[in-house]
């Protein structure tokens, strides 16, 4: 089988992915997807810390009778929805020949808080905490798949990725938007950048 490699670019619920398999030009981009990591109407796993901190959006809601257990509860439920959602996609590359080895994980600046009261005790720490949670679910499924993850800051990406490929920045910008996911998949911005993300993936873990 061919290693494949995928970059991930994380939101809240849902991460933009594109993954790569490369050849003597270059990444060639397999696919592009939207994948969920909570089931339809699951706000405890959607957002997880939301609920925990007593928010629904930016509207103020009682918080639960015990945070710490729903918290626990929202992230277990985001995990499994996650690993066997990016399982789904592993196995449909395997039926095609292709291993899913590696992975760039688009990263954020932001960090954890120092507890749990602090973590739910405003809205801006809440979404950096719900981010965080939600590269932690991925980065776990990956590992459970056998891929090997490469955190990668979003900011930098572009600017770092020419002394990386040794390559311009234009010419890596022009053979990305040169492709198209064979799945015929959404091929915007953030998809291209997944891409990079996975390109630089698998060059640093194939050398």
């Amino acid at each position: 089988m061919r290693r494949a490699a995928i970059g991930i670019s994380a939101h809240l619920g849902w991460a933009a992915t594109a993954t790569v398999v490369l050849g003597r030009s270059g990444p060639q981009v397999l696919r592009s997807d939207r994948l969920e990591i909570a089931r339809p109407g699951d706000r405890q796993a959607l957002e997880p810390f939301h609920v925990a901190g007593g928010f629904h959006g930016l509207d103020r809601v009682p918080r639960p009778a015990d945070p710490k257990r729903s918290l626990a509860q929202g992230l277990r439920r985001q995990r499994r929805t996650t690993t066997r959602v990016l399982g789904k996609l592993a196995q449909e590359l395997e039926a095609g020949g292709y291993r899913l080895a590696f992975a760039g994980l688009l990263t954020s600046r932001g960090r954890a808080a120092e507890d749990l009261e602090k973590a739910i005790g405003s809205h801006t720490q809440i979404h950096i905490e719900e981010g965080l949670a939600v590269r932690e679910s991925f980065r776990l499924a990956l590992v459970g798949l056998g891929a090997e993850v490469v955190p990668l800051d979003s900011k930098s990406l572009w600017a770092d990725a020419p002394e990386a490929l040794g390559l311009s920045a234009s010419d890596i910008r022009s053979r990305l938007r040169a492709q198209r996911p064979l799945n015929e998949g959404a091929w915007r911005k953030e998809e291209q950048s997944a891409a990079l993300a996975a390109w630089l993936a698998a060059r640093r873990r194939s050398r």
